[in-house]
């Protein structure tokens, strides 16, 4: 709940800024949270900005608040090729930013 507290000042104080910076934000300041190091997170955070629609990039950022069971209704929603293009590129990214640990831990 703190996360969501954090996120909407967070998102207030940049409203000046795209959606996905703050997005890409989220997943960094998460990732690193959870033990990657600095460079493997914003890699992480940038290449599922640039490699996913803003649907699907939206999922990812669910998840880094730790909206578990939100994140699962909405991936059950996509359709098999948003499904599948979601699992590709996270795979992709993954192994391009070497972020298998954070994925791992999740």
């Amino acid at each position: 709940m703190a996360r969501l507290a954090f996120l909407g000042i967070a998102a207030f104080g940049l409203a000046a800024c795209s959606q996905n910076e703050v997005g890409k934000k989220v997943i960094t300041e998460q990732c690193i949270a959870e033990g990657e190091t600095v460079e493997v997170c914003e890699c992480f955070a940038k290449a599922s900005d640039e490699k996913l629609d803003k649907e699907l990039f939206d999922i990812i950022v669910l998840g880094a608040q730790g909206e578990d069971s939100e994140t699962e209704k909405m991936v059950e929603e996509l359709t098999p090729a948003q499904k599948a293009k979601l699992s590709a590129v996270t795979r992709e990214v993954v192994t391009s930013c070497g972020a298998e640990g954070y994925l791992a831990a999740g």
